[in-house]
């Protein structure tokens, strides 16, 4: 979340007694959230942001209209919810509590409660795959669904965790855009398949060096999706794999087709031969058993 500093705006337009919009340097429009700071104002006026409990601006994901609407829309009880979250997001994964975080999350809320609330259910069909690959973001969503029971009275359909633990893997991994966290998850459950059919056995994924595989993966689609992908030439090191484990360089080379149709693009030998190296460790292992 953005820290309200002292500053003069410009008030654009008042959504209620608690969120208003506004324009600072008369160009940055901002939201600015709190009890009756809209209570009798009008759109022109001036205000000093010192007053707001909190300051909004336009993310990636989020222009600043959309974020007043929603913040005008969510009772204050879900917006405190909202901010909890974050900041248990903060202390249980490291991840910065921002707004990034916080409005998706409040976004995700309102909409699970008000089905809750109508009896509407909805199906997660990427719940083994979150629950196997990111197994701390899932004990926090599952914490989350607990949470919203408590403070807010309203029983979440039990596989609710599964979205809010997708966010918290999308804070980390792709910086906003929620799409793209859903395709890698889907994508590391594929790999996770193919591999078991190649080789006859499917991976223990409580290993630790599944874990490393799996954190290996997303960095492979975070570096690809920002066009940074390692690009040092060391087909020396796929070569020496190939020695000892032609089977998990075979299943590196895969596992690269697989990514680089999920993300449309050509992952570069470099990435190759590092996945390579895990899937050596995986397949070694299942040599082992």
């Amino acid at each position: 979340m953005e820290v309200t500093r002292s500053t003069q705006a410009r008030i654009k337009r008042v959504y209620n007694n608690n969120v208003v919009l506004a324009i600072e340097f008369d160009t940055i429009e901002v939201v600015l959230l709190g009890k009756g700071i809209g209570f009798q104002r009008r759109p022109g006026e001036t205000i000093d942001t010192i007053v707001a409990n909190q300051r909004f601006v336009a993310d990636g994901a989020y222009r600043a209209a959309q974020v007043a609407g929603l913040l005008s829309e969510a009772p204050l009880d879900q917006i405190a919810l909202a901010q909890t979250i974050t900041e248990l997001g903060h202390a249980a994964l490291g991840l910065e509590p921002r707004q990034s975080l916080m409005i998706p999350v409040l976004d995700h809320l309102t909409f699970a409660v008000r089905r809750a609330t109508e009896g509407i259910r909805i199906d997660f069909p990427l719940r083994w795959e979150v629950a196997q690959l990111y197994p701390s973001e899932a004990a926090l969503g599952r914490q989350v669904v607990t949470l919203v029971s408590e403070r807010l009275g309203v029983r979440l359909q039990d596989d609710e965790w599964v979205a809010f633990a997708l966010h918290f893997v999308n804070q980390q991994w792709t910086k906003g855009d929620f799409s793209k966290t859903v395709v890698m998850t889907e994508t590391i459950g594929r790999v996770f398949l193919r591999l078991a059919e190649r080789w006859g056995q499917p991976i223990d994924e409580n290993a630790s060096s599944a874990a490393r595989f799996v954190t290996h993966l997303r960095y492979v689609f975070a570096r690809a999706a920002a066009d940074e992908q390692l690009h040092s030439s060391h087909q020396d090191l796929l070569a020496a794999v190939r020695q000892l484990y032609p089977e998990a360089v075979d299943a590196a080379i895969d596992i690269a087709q697989l990514i680089g149709d999920a993300i449309h693009r050509v992952v570069s030998i470099d990435e190759i031969s590092y996945l390579a190296l895990h899937t050596g460790r995986l397949y070694a292992e299942i040599q082992e058993r």
